[in-house]
């Protein structure tokens, strides 16, 4: 029974934003600025909730209950300080990069790089390094989906991942970038209602104390700093949130969203409203997983201890909402990376390169194209299951955040190269993913997360080379950035 409600809700929720996508793709015209970025007139309630959906991704919902469970509670101390901390990076580097899209008619991320440094190359590198992490984010959420689905719903996961890549095609191809922050605004209130409602029950209808006493049982360790395996000590703390907060802020989807608000003061309020939702979001995700280990025995995997853990204590009618919510948390990043890497390739790639006579109608058409061959090949890569989905989007986020160095930094500081610019994608990605393979052993972080080393390498070397080489032209888009920020000489 349990199974067949969950089903049921699950198809509901599927086939709610299909309606949102054939909705709004009523108003979506045909053309990049409003297909990318919603003709940049997103208010500051929609942007903070497509942030919060695009941020909070599958491992809001499984990866954090596992890693409470592995690591103890000091796995929301890292994220809820980071939280903090993207509010200041959206208000600052947000609003600069805000700033030179609305001028110069920036609408991707790639396009921001090849215009400020006068080079295409660099644009192409800086997709191709950014590709290689927005894959491993959307494998991620449709593997924290299809695994889940397949263990606690009984949707097989071939079928599970295949229905959630076709109805995210469907509704972004109908809709484009509005039917993306439509559909987040639903996600996110979903995922936030179902998160706090259940944290509310377990508080006031169930005894919590005594639950958390007999999770302390099982794991003495679990609501202490550094926690059971000695994880969470300051330093281990405070790197990863460092590295989260360069990486988060640097998504290129992320970035896509300070080109789509509708004026400054918009972007500075989304960056509050969302630390206001994202902040509790992750301390709900926090308790539920050390609430589990008190009533529920850890499940195989251990991603899925948290919807274990509802179903435990709860109608069917209620656990079918929480996975539906999860598929929320889910899609809601999937929609983003994957708009996001298919714009890039139309508009960076193929009408820089391939063919820069295409009219705007031709680019929405050729990014239609690419978001079908990005979400098939995540989709390959999901079926293959590379990693569980914490160190999978954990990897891709902090690999995010080495690629930064020219999107940030170039906004503020003239002396930034193209060849500061190439080695910083080069180096600082490659550190970061020895480190995730382990070709580097970790006891060369010294302490410190691998992701924060990997953006020490990539800033360095970024700030490094560019002293030794030539700044470009001063008609690039850099006077616009120096005409903003650094006229204060």
């Amino acid at each position: 029974m349990t199974a067949s409600i969950a089903q049921v809700t699950f198809a509901g929720y599927l086939a709610l934003m299909l309606v949102i996508g054939v909705y709004a793709g009523r108003f979506t015209e045909r053309t990049p600025a409003d297909f990318y970025v919603a003709g940049r007139t997103v208010g500051p309630l929609a942007l903070a909730l497509t942030l919060v959906a695009t941020v909070l991704s599958a491992f809001t919902v499984f990866g954090i209950g596992a890693q409470t469970v592995g690591t103890g509670l000091g796995a929301f101390s890292f994220l809820g300080l980071a939280a903090v901390f993207y509010t200041f990076v959206f208000a600052s580097v947000g609003v600069t990069l805000y700033r030179i899209g609305r001028q110069r008619d920036v609408l991707t991320p790639a396009e921001y790089i090849r215009e400020r440094y006068e080079s295409p190359t660099l644009g192409i590198v800086y997709l191709a390094v950014t590709g290689i992490f927005m894959i491993a984010m959307l494998a991620g959420q449709l593997i924290g989906g299809g695994v889940a689905l397949d263990t606690l719903v009984d949707i097989p996961y071939t079928a599970a991942i295949l229905v959630m890549a076709a109805f995210m095609i469907v509704y972004v191809h109908l809709a484009g970038y509005r039917g993306v922050v439509w559909s987040d605004v639903v996600q996110s209130t979903v995922l936030f209602v179902v998160l706090a409602g259940v944290v509310g029950y377990v508080m006031i209808g169930l005894d919590s104390a005594s639950i958390a006493a007999e999770a302390a049982t099982v794991e003495p360790s679990l609501f202490t700093l550094p926690g059971p395996k000695g994880t969470w000590t300051p330093l281990a703390i405070a790197t990863a949130a460092l590295a989260f907060t360069v990486g988060v802020p640097g998504y290129p989807h992320t970035i896509q969203r300070y080109f789509s608000a509708a004026d400054e003061t918009t972007l500075r309020r989304s960056g509050v409203l969302f630390a206001l939702v994202a902040i509790p979001i992750y301390l709900f995700g926090t308790l539920l997983g050390a609430w589990a280990l008190g009533v529920v025995s850890v499940p195989d995997p251990s991603d899925h201890v948290i919807p274990v853990f509802i179903e435990s204590i709860s109608h069917p009618v209620v656990f079918g909402i929480a996975m539906a919510a999860a598929t929320a948390a889910i899609m809601s990043t999937a929609d983003s990376v994957a708009l996001t890497m298919s714009s890039m390739l139309s508009r960076d790639v193929y009408r820089v390169v391939v063919d820069p006579a295409a009219s705007d109608e031709r680019e929405v058409v050729m990014t239609q194209a690419f978001l079908i061959a990005t979400v098939v090949l995540s989709v390959l890569l999901a079926l293959a299951q590379p990693a569980g989905i914490f160190d999978l989007i954990a990897f891709a986020v902090v690999g995010f955040a080495t690629t930064t160095a020219p999107v940030f930094l170039g906004a503020y500081w003239r002396g930034a190269t193209v060849a500061g610019g190439v080695a910083s994608l080069v180096l600082g990605p490659g550190v970061t993913i020895l480190f995730f393979l382990e070709v580097i052993p970790p006891t060369y972080t010294f302490g410190m997360h691998y992701g924060f080393v990997g953006v020490l390498v990539a800033y360095g070397i970024f700030v490094g080379v560019s002293l030794l080489t030539s700044a470009p032209d001063a008609h690039s888009i850099s006077a616009y950035s120096r005409s903003i920020v650094l006229d204060r000489e």
